[in-house]
């Protein structure tokens, strides 16, 4: 039995049960339970289990990045996928299992809640407030001001985070695995590198939107077509 965990946030777990879900063994992964109602789509029709990180055993793996410090040392230039290419490798070693993540591809998400379907938007702005210090400029006017612009110019937009001029997936109480299946329905992605984002990067959408820029300062986002972008502008 495959036993893992990560304590932190909830980006980190989404990434990390992509990992489980292509594995394909049985597997139980603890997290704060604060998580759980969100992430249990990325568990559907598979073996693995989630359960409270009050509940791991010993035995449990710890899969948070920053686990050892060598996710704080690595190189400024090293890619998102780079990586993640060597964070999984290790990772599978440490399980003593085949590294399913081979290809850029694998790294898309796919589980079974992305068939939802939701209504059609030109713009998905992911606009949450990051919790690990991805993007020191973050402000939350500045996405205000664009939906405005957007509007301006005749476009449709949902967001993650209220901004009382559009539709916000907060008001329907919907799941970052919600907003994945979302994003099938949207031209364009502008985002702040948070947990919701995560999930847009997956099957159904690869070859639907047109456009994804993202604010981090963390790593270029070298997933599909993403321009990435260290500051607000």
């Amino acid at each position: 039995m495959i036993r893992t965990y990560n304590a932190y946030h909830l980006g980190d777990n989404i990434i990390h049960l992509n990992f489980l879900r292509r594995l394909g063994l049985p597997a139980t992964h603890y997290c704060p339970m604060s998580h759980h109602w969100q992430l249990q789509p990325l568990v559907e029709d598979t073996d693995i289990q989630l359960l409270d990180i009050g509940a791991k055993p010993i035995d449990a793996v710890n899969c948070w990045i920053g686990k050892s410090g060598e996710f704080q040392a690595r190189p400024p230039t090293l890619t998102w996928t780079q990586w993640y290419d060597y964070w999984f490798f290790k990772l599978s070693n440490e399980l003593e299992v085949d590294n399913p993540l081979q290809t850029p591809d694998d790294y898309l998400l796919d589980y079974p809640g992305l068939k939802r379907d939701y209504p059609q938007h030109d713009y998905l702005i992911i606009n949450s407030p990051p919790a690990s210090g991805q993007l020191p400029s973050y402000n939350p006017q500045w996405f205000v001001d664009q939906v405005k612009q957007l509007h301006e110019n005749g476009h449709s937009v949902v967001t993650t985070h209220p901004t009382k001029l559009c539709v916000c997936t907060q008001d329907y109480n919907m799941t970052v695995c919600d907003i994945g299946a979302l994003s099938s329905k949207v031209k364009h992605i502008i985002a702040v590198d948070t947990g919701p984002l995560w999930p847009t990067y997956n099957v159904r959408n690869k070859d639907l939107v047109l456009s994804r820029t993202v604010y981090t300062t963390t790593h270029r986002i070298d997933l599909l077509n993403t321009q990435t972008r260290n500051e607000l502008q």
